[in-house]
């Protein structure tokens, strides 16, 4: 399917309840990233075995959202297809899939993990070696904490064992949670896999992801031979930008409708709830006349308002989350800085979904109160 304005550029379009099944552990591992109630998301990891909880609460810091593995699925692109594959695989190559990104296996470092688990220990020259590789990459990878670096040899120096761990954890959450929730989000995740589908046919690509992703915008994807879309309920509102291999690149995105909400039974939609939080604070209401006015960087936003770029980072991921503002994301061989700018339709949208929402019955809320503490009290026999 080659999109308009590049026909070298292939666009699949792909949907499979595997994506979410790997985003939902992100999630539910980061929820506060998400906007997501953290005792929600504990009282769902509770369900997990120790063991099991253990193992994923030392994998996700490290392997973040492994979604790599689905494009190579056959169909249907399933849970029960991912965990039969993965099963097929010895625990070491488990390992190496899970840990080893297309950034990490170009700049050398699949070799150091390998010398790792062959001995069963790391040494500080593998750390020095680690931290070389990693200097002659990307931002995101040369961020990587000391902390982070330790603990992925760690994981290197038990390949096996931690191999055999994690897909036993796997097996664990989706038999007490991931199950049921698959069957939940299976409608939501076609839809919009033909909606994208059909932007495809439409629109240039930096337009389908801006429009898929809620406001971010890359300005050079033409280095992509083929770009790979698959929704994820769960991921909403963000993204994931993944390079499946030099020529491919995967982008899953939000799924979610304005109207729905991740916990079951919630009365009032994730998105709006987002948005509001967003408005209610003063300093974001300030970004946002300032950013409608031309596009800005964030470090010019916060030489303005005066404040610290933790602060002022803070915020725009606040903003992020809301959709309010567009992301404008330069060539990767670029030195200019991400651009933020106001949505304007964004802004109408949240004022028609609050007078929707508003404009619901009474005899709504009380389904939905209902609703919610069947969920609340199912949440606490099941974490107790």
């Amino acid at each position: 399917m080659p999109q308009p304005g590049n026909a070298q550029t292939k666009i699949t379009v792909e949907k499979g309840t595997a994506y979410d099944f790997l985003s939902s552990l992100l999630v539910l591992h980061a929820p506060k990233k998400f906007a997501l109630r953290g005792a929600w998301a504990s009282g769902m990891l509770a369900r997990l075995s120790p063991d099991s909880r253990e193992t994923l609460g030392r994998a996700v810091p490290i392997v973040g959202c492994p979604v790599q593995l689905v494009p190579s699925l056959p169909e249907p692109k399933d849970v029960e297809t991912l965990l039969w594959h993965l099963g097929r695989w010895d625990p070491t190559e488990l390992l190496e899939q899970i840990t080893c990104s297309e950034e990490l296996r170009q700049c050398g470092c699949k070799e150091i993990f390998s010398e790792v688990a062959d001995r069963g220990r790391w040494t500080s020259d593998d750390r020095e070696r680690l931290q070389r590789s990693l200097a002659n990459e990307s931002a995101k990878e040369k961020e990587m904490s000391d902390e982070k670096l330790d603990a992925m040899l760690d994981l290197w120096a038990d390949a096996r064992g931690f191999g055999e761990a994690y897909l036993a954890a796997l097996r664990n959450y989706q038999d007490v949670f991931f199950h049921e929730e698959e069957k939940r989000i299976a409608a939501a995740i076609a839809t919009a896999a033909e909606r994208a589908a059909e932007q495809a046919k439409k629109l240039p690509l930096p337009d389908l992801i801006e429009e898929i992703s809620g406001g971010l915008r890359y300005e050079d994807l033409s280095s992509a031979r083929e770009v790979v879309l698959a929704p994820s309920y769960w991921i909403a509102p963000l993204l994931i930008r993944m390079w499946l291999d030099p020529d491919r690149l995967l982008f899953v995105f939000g799924a979610r409708a304005a109207s729905d909400s991740i916990v079951p039974g919630e009365t009032v939609p994730d998105g709006l709830i987002r948005a509001l939080k967003a408005l209610s604070d003063p300093t974001r209401l300030r970004i946002l006349r300032l950013v409608n006015g031309r596009p800005m960087g964030a470090a010019e936003l916060a030489r303005t308002l005066r404040l610290r770029t933790p602060t002022m980072l803070h915020h725009l991921h606040a903003l992020r989350l809301s959709g309010l503002i567009q992301i404008r994301i330069p060539d990767g061989d670029s030195k200019q800085k991400a651009l933020f700018s106001l949505r304007p339709q964004a802004v109408r949208d949240v004022a028609s979904a609050l007078d929707a929402f508003l404009r619901g019955s009474a005899a709504e809320e009380r389904v939905d109160a209902e609703a919610k503490g069947r969920t609340e009290t199912q949440e606490t026999s099941q974490g107790g």
